[in-house]
């Protein structure tokens, strides 16, 4: 009876230990791609930021943590779950402020709002960072 006991914590111990293994295989994955996309935008600065959410994608906003580059011609946020970009050519960017709320949401931290025109459509999005007035100094 001991012996089956101990065979199944085994297994057990066994399948956690495969379950971490690959979790930590596939954050090393996402950690790659995001670092790639950043540098293939030739990034200069970077800062961990939040997308609060892009105009166009009213309907399935999908909010979340990642990192917001700025490189000589592109604003680009690189998302880490769901994976996702936002880019921008700088000059594309028609405006960016720094607001507390963004299409009726309102958030607890100062937002970096960008706005910009691409091929006579215009878009914004808006990010959490750390000092969105520098940010927004940056991009005018």
């Amino acid at each position: 009876m001991l012996d089956v006991v101990l065979y199944v914590l085994a297994a057990l111990g066994l399948v956690v230990v495969t379950l971490m293994i690959v979790g930590a295989l596939r954050v090393a994955r996402m950690r790659r791609g995001h670092r790639r996309a950043l540098a293939a935008a030739g990034v200069s600065e970077s800062t961990a930021a939040t997308l609060f959410g892009v105009a166009s994608d009213r309907r399935s906003q999908r909010p979340g943590p990642g990192t917001l580059g700025l490189g000589d011609e592109t604003l680009i946020f690189v998302q880490v779950a769901p994976q996702r970009e936002v880019r921008v050519p700088r000059e594309e960017i028609t405006s960016a402020q720094v607001d507390t709320s963004f299409m009726g949401r309102a958030a607890s931290r100062p937002l970096l709002v960008v706005t910009w025109d691409a091929q006579g459509m215009g878009d914004a999005a808006a990010f959490v960072v750390p000092d969105a007035e520098s940010w927004r100094q940056r991009l005018t």
